[in-house]
């Protein structure tokens, strides 16, 4: 009798589970999965913060951090002082994704933020069609973007930041430049710690690879690169505090993403915090092709010399390029006073 119960309802779980997914597939269809490779720089849409990452990019509206420039530059607002932020990820095949920024306070309202955000291949081997094998030599693929950010709070409950990137792209002899801006905005409120973001991401003009390369003479066309745009993504949020008690902190956020290049997206995610010295994240994300295994990470916080210290690591999967890890640090300098700092 027993086992028959457990089974009814391991089978009504899974198929609320399926319910579930197939309601959100008729809810958000993928209208715009036509659009998938439309772009350049699409590195751009990576999520280079560890904290952001393991939250499943459900980051838009959180409390500012040293990698704020990044994910929202209106929350630079919430850093309480001069600070610098690094981070590495690494994906199958020898791919890494770095990322650096330093931030300044001007005043009390107002920060400067400059960051350098790129993504390499690594080493390929040449091949043509008659050396498939390869020819011996190498050849590497780059991209780059170098960010200035300016954010400024107008009001205690609104503000607002915006970037501005200048883009390179390299493939071997080809190469591309473009220009990018971001713009933001954060709206806080006095229940719960509830706010609403909106950012506008990688919004800029449409460029094209220019350079030299030999075409062998057994092809009688000359190839001509075309031209793409950038990766364009609006995304609106919200995130709350549900608990806030004693050592406990835990706070909760979702986030419709809207690519210019694929179809839209729901992000959610958690982070937990323990006397606001140890992190515990997670993340999830749907209409998201290829991602199904929830994102998570931890992270540390501590004050060394009254430099604030965290240390974070996140980690993701991909059904292409399977585990990929982030690990990144930041420092907020001579601050002992702010003990919410991120």
């Amino acid at each position: 009798m027993f086992l028959s119960f457990k089974k009814v309802l391991i089978f009504i779980l899974l198929y609320s589970v399926y319910s579930i997914q197939y309601s959100f597939g008729q809810l958000i269809p993928n209208l715009g999965g036509q659009r998938t490779g439309i772009s350049s720089f699409t590195f751009l849409k990576n999520d280079v913060s560890p904290r952001a990452i393991a939250m499943g990019g459900a980051i838009t509206t959180m409390k500012g951090d040293a990698y704020s420039s990044q994910w929202n530059p209106a929350t630079l607002t919430e850093v309480s002082n001069h600070s610098f932020a690094a981070s590495t990820r690494t994906y199958a095949l020898g791919i890494n994704h770095s990322f650096a920024a330093a931030n300044v306070r001007l005043r009390e309202t107002d920060f400067l933020a400059v960051s350098v955000n790129n993504l390499s291949s690594g080493a390929m081997d040449v091949r043509t069609e008659f050396m498939p094998g390869g020819t011996g030599e190498k050849f590497y693929f780059n991209t780059m973007a170098i960010g200035l950010s300016y954010a400024k709070a107008l009001t205690y409950k609104f503000s607002l930041g915006m970037s501005v990137k200048y883009l390179e792209e390299s493939i071997d002899l080809y190469r591309a430049r473009g220009l990018g801006v971001d713009v933001g905005f954060i709206y806080k409120t006095d229940f719960k710690d509830l706010r609403f973001g909106v950012f506008l991401q990688n919004f800029g003009p449409n460029t094209r690879a220019s350079g030299n390369y030999q075409v062998p003479n057994f092809v009688n066309r000359q190839f001509t690169p075309d031209g793409f745009a950038s990766p364009t993504v609006f995304k609106f949020g919200a995130s709350f505090t549900p608990l806030k008690k004693d050592l406990h902190l835990l706070a909760v956020a979702a986030e419709l993403n809207h690519p210019s290049d694929n179809a839209s997206n729901m992000r959610f995610g958690a982070e937990y915090s323990y006397n606001d010295i140890l992190f515990f994240r997670a993340g999830y994300w749907l209409n998201i092709p290829g991602l199904h295994i929830p994102t998570a990470g931890v992270g540390l916080r501590a004050v060394i010399k009254n430099q604030i210290v965290h240390i974070n690591y996140a980690f993701a999967m991909a059904n292409a390029l399977g585990v990929n890890h982030n690990f990144g640090l930041s420092i907020t300098f001579n601050n002992p006073k702010n003990k919410d700092e991120r």
